[in-house]
């Protein structure tokens, strides 16, 4: 009786590290595909293109030679009502 216990234990058990094992293979899996898209946002961010892209729209540089432009309206913003929510700065500097 002993050894047939002992037997259905260690069966029950095998089949329960074969499930983890097959749960730690796929989260594996997961987070090396996550790891190859931050490699590939990391080279990006290092880019020329991006540092340039940057440097043209956040920062207003233009290259040697070039015209920059500003464009104003001539329509001014609605101040919003006392009380009316608008965005949060949080909100708008996640944006």
């Amino acid at each position: 009786m002993y050894f047939l216990a002992a037997g259905l234990f260690n069966a029950i058990h095998s089949h329960q590290l074969r499930q983890e094992q097959a749960r730690l293979e796929v989260d594996i899996q997961v987070m090396e595909e996550r790891y190859r898209r931050l490699e590939a946002l990391r080279e990006y961010l290092n880019s020329d293109e991006y540092i340039e892209t940057v440097a043209r729209e956040e920062l207003g540089f233009v290259r040697e030679g070039e015209a920059a432009f500003v464009v104003t309206s001539t329509v001014p913003a609605p101040t919003p009502a006392p009380g009316e929510s608008g965005a949060t700065w949080w909100d708008i500097i996640i944006r």
